[in-house]
């Protein structure tokens, strides 16, 4: 089998780390060598180094770190500037290695120079719709023109995310799709009356209907339509499990106000970031998905249709490669508050039609969307450079 060498800037755990940690483990597990370099450290080193894989790190420069989806020009070439020492650590890195593969944006950059250099094929793993707002024109050039001359091949989370690339000046020809995977065995089954009792009693809440929100808390993930969904519902409460970055702090604040000015504080907990969300979301009566800007793939609706648990999610982006509106889950436009609102109410009210929901999506996502499945695609894009 081909050494896969495995790039990504961050170390801290989001989507991409989530796909990046899945597929090396399994890869582990089925005899294939998927090292790992990180350019920063993080919990997600020592992860994988727990879980037999080989991973380090390679310590970045500051400026390429600082880079973000809406940087100036003058930001973009003062990353590059200051990077030639990391390619040359990247380089060394590469000796022994059939293709080199980033997993984030900021690797791209870096891996992509040191891979060019180092002769050696080089993918890029992109997880976002470069067509969202949050890019500045200079960053999806950059990622644009690197995805056409620096790669030898470009795989993405969706369908949706690999039009977008297209729309912005991507080779369709060089584009492969490979969803996220996930480990279906190791979800829990849905929880026993007892298991559910002791979830509510933790988050001070009664044994009611509850809808379960999971994910990173940030504007564009719009906890606050759940609050507002949930005021329209009586006798409905909900589960906030996740934390904000720095940079969303104010965010987090207002939402947290938003549930004091609506009284919802007996019905409204916030949990933070939790390593048992399995647990938590095995609980729950429906799992819900609020983000206000189109998501590239959408691991949340994935793990709480394997759960057995019906799925409200917000149209857009790879989420309707994921649910079949009415058959395998509720989808509505994004950011409406009242439209989730009935979402919700519908399934409270026709039980037999969320245990439908649920069972076909249960079905749906273990077949489609399985941590081998996802493991074998990447080996054919590798396996055909």
């Amino acid at each position: 089998m081909k050494k896969i060498l495995f790039v990504t800037h961050a170390a801290h755990y989001g989507g991409a780390e989530l796909f990046l940690r899945d597929i090396v483990v399994h890869a582990k597990q089925t005899g294939r060598h998927w090292p790992v370099v990180f350019l920063d450290d993080g919990p997600l080193v020592q992860d994988l180094i727990d879980a037999g894989s080989d991973a380090r790190t390679v310590k970045a420069g500051a400026q390429i770190l600082r880079l973000k989806r809406g940087s100036s020009i003058r930001a973009v070439v003062s990353a590059l500037i200051g990077i030639f020492a990391v390619v040359g650590a990247l380089i060394r890195a590469f000796r022994g290695v059939d293709v080199v593969c980033a997993n984030s944006q900021k690797s791209l950059f870096l891996a992509g120079l040191a891979a060019r250099l180092a002769r050696k094929p080089f993918v890029w793993i992109l997880h976002d719709l470069v067509t969202d707002s949050s890019f500045s024109p200079t960053m999806r050039r950059a990622l644009v023109f690197f995805a056409n001359h620096m790669t030898s091949h470009v795989v993405t989370n969706s369908l949706a995310a690999r039009d977008a690339l297209i729309e912005c000046g991507g080779r369709a020809d060089s584009i492969s799709v490979v969803y996220n995977g996930f480990d279906f065995a190791a979800d829990v089954p849905a929880a026993s009356d007892t298991d559910r009792g002791s979830v509510l009693q933790e988050a001070g809440l009664p044994d009611l209907p509850t809808v379960g929100l999971f994910g990173r808390i940030a504007t564009w993930k719009g906890q606050h339509v759940l609050i507002e969904a949930v005021e329209r519902v009586p006798g409905l409460q909900a589960l906030v499990v996740g934390d904000a970055t720095y940079q969303d702090s104010a965010y987090f604040d207002r939402i947290r106000a938003l549930v004091e000015q609506k009284h919802l504080s007996d019905r409204v907990k916030f949990l933070g970031f939790r390593k048992d969300v399995r647990r938590l979301m095995a609980a729950v009566d429906i799992v819900a998905h609020t983000s206000i800007d189109p998501e590239p793939f959408g691991r949340v609706i994935v793990e709480g249709m394997a759960l057995g648990r019906p799925v409200v999610a917000t149209r857009g982006g790879g989420v309707g490669e994921i649910i079949d509106h009415g058959t395998t889950g509720l989808l509505y436009p994004p950011g409406d508050g009242v439209a989730l609102a009935e979402a919700l109410r519908s399934l409270l009210s026709d039980r037999a039609m969320a245990s439908r929901l649920a069972a076909d999506g249960r079905s749906t996502v273990t077949a489609r969307f399985s941590i081998e499945r996802s493991v074998q695609d990447l080996d054919r894009v590798f396996d055909g450079l």
